[in-house]
């Protein structure tokens, strides 16, 4: 598990059963983008939200989704979005071929080894991803609802004291129609009714949208911005996620030498902490030092590809 030389030992692609791997790869892509897919959709609307406030944090947010939209509202774009999973089977495969060749370069560390694997792997992949990205952030910000009630917010007060008023006697359907707009407005694509209605109509519609008005390279844009923003975050991510094992198995390592010594009750040499636990401990560690450095890219990235250039 860890060696007294403070190592972690990095199990290699050729050390895996492919028949066991792939799959497994794949459908745990699929659980972990099922549960933070709405994570995700939040983040951008809040990133593009600019100006508009119609959010003031993410349990607003929520909540205003929630109410406005039901839970449905919180995987808009899923399915379009559900193709990154296959995508990330490649991106794994990628992933470890690389670290593999990079094992002949004399010099590089197991770290530096992850750290190239990560964005190499993230590099070959945006080709594929930023059309995805294009696509589904616009369907995530267009309200699937015809009619929105009302959520107070603090753009609702932005409002002019007329409209309120008529809103009210009308049964507040003018607040309801604002809050509509707004909502919709965080996309410069304009659906009717019947686009609206589906899952499927709203990707044929978003998708003729940004064919007709910019082309083919509509669907790339924002494609140099997605190499700044994910190529480093990937590369850092392995990087630190490698990093941060080899300290924690470090410190597991010598604490457990110390209670071995001090009362032998490890007789059997099992370790203190399993693998497993030290890499769930690594890869949010990992992530949270790689978001908190790539996130202002990243917000410039979404803004860029689906605000109206």
């Amino acid at each position: 598990m860890t060696t007294k030389d403070d190592e972690f030992e990095v199990i290699e692609l050729s050390m895996l059963d492919k028949r066991k791997f792939y799959p497994l790869s794949g459908l745990g892509s699929f659980t972990v983008h099922s549960m933070l897919y709405p994570l995700v959709l939040l983040r951008i609307r809040l990133q593009l939200q600019e100006g508009a406030h119609l959010y003031t944090g993410l349990a607003h947010a929520t909540s205003c989704i929630l109410r406005e939209e039901g839970f449905r509202g919180l995987y808009s774009g899923y399915f379009v979005k559900s193709a990154q999973i296959i995508s990330s089977v490649f991106y794994a495969s990628t992933y470890e071929t690389v670290r593999h060749m990079s094992s002949g370069i004399p010099g590089l560390s197991q770290t530096q080894r992850s750290f190239i694997g990560g964005g190499v792997a993230s590099m070959l992949l945006q080709t594929v991803l930023v059309p995805v990205d294009v696509i589904s952030q616009h369907l995530m910000v267009l309200s699937r609802n015809s009619s929105i009630s009302p959520c107070s917010s603090s753009a609702t007060q932005s409002i002019a004291p007329s409209v309120k008023l008529k809103a009210k006697s009308s049964g507040q359907s003018v607040m309801t129609d604002v809050r509509l707009e707004q909502v919709r407005a965080l996309s410069p694509i304009r659906l009717s009714a019947s686009e609206l209605s589906t899952s499927w109509a709203r990707f044929c519609a978003v998708t003729s949208y940004v064919a007709h008005k910019h082309g083919i390279r509509g669907f790339y844009n924002g494609y140099v911005i997605s190499l700044f923003t994910f190529v480093p975050s990937s590369a850092m991510w392995w990087g630190f996620y490698d990093k941060f094992c080899r300290l924690i198995a470090s410190t597991v390592s010598k604490l457990d030498d110390t209670l071995f010594a001090s009362n032998a009750t490890n007789s059997s040499g099992s370790p203190l902490v399993p693998r497993l636990a030290i890499q769930l401990i690594a890869a949010p560690l990992a992530g949270v030092a790689s978001a908190a450095l790539v996130n202002p890219i990243d917000c410039v990235r979404v803004r860029m590809q689906v605000s109206p250039r």
